[in-house]
């Protein structure tokens, strides 16, 4: 196994966030709020005050495509991943993964976990063939 996930991450997004931390999210959407049926099943048994979140991820570095993408790099034995639940992503088999948990659910429409996070100082991110800390400073960079 690599020591390493990467996932593909738009840069506008990671610049929005308020707080240095990347969370798990949520989704929602018709015919079912995830397309992995084990988050599925899971989601159907919880109560309303709480849901699932997650955090897709591959375990070979994809190549990011678009301007507006960057590649992130999360060790394999982050703390948060010792306390979600690790499965294999069911559409992409060779390499994808999910990480998911259970946290409380802030609102009917919430769609970022309130607990389940990676500060940014453990992630990193791939800048011109290097992999640089993730941190405000280096995204202005990338955005500048």
């Amino acid at each position: 196994m690599s020591s390493y996930v990467y996932r593909i991450e738009k840069l506008a997004r990671l610049l929005k966030t308020k707080e240095p931390q990347l969370r798990l999210e949520r989704q929602f959407g018709p015919p079912l709020d995830y397309p992995q049926k084990m988050l599925e099943t899971v989601r159907k048994q919880l109560p309303a005050s709480r849901a699932v979140y997650r955090l897709e991820c591959q375990t070979r570095a994809p190549q990011p495509n678009g301007a507006d993408t960057v590649l992130l790099r999360i060790p394999a034995r982050n703390a948060l991943f010792a306390e979600v639940t690790r499965i294999p992503d069911e559409r992409n088999l060779a390499s994808g993964v999910v990480y998911f948990g259970v946290d409380d659910a802030v609102s009917p429409t919430n769609r970022l976990s309130p607990h389940l996070a990676i500060p940014f100082e453990k992630v990193d991110v791939q800048v011109g063939g290097r992999w640089l800390p993730l941190t405000r400073e280096t995204l202005a960079g990338l955005s500048a």
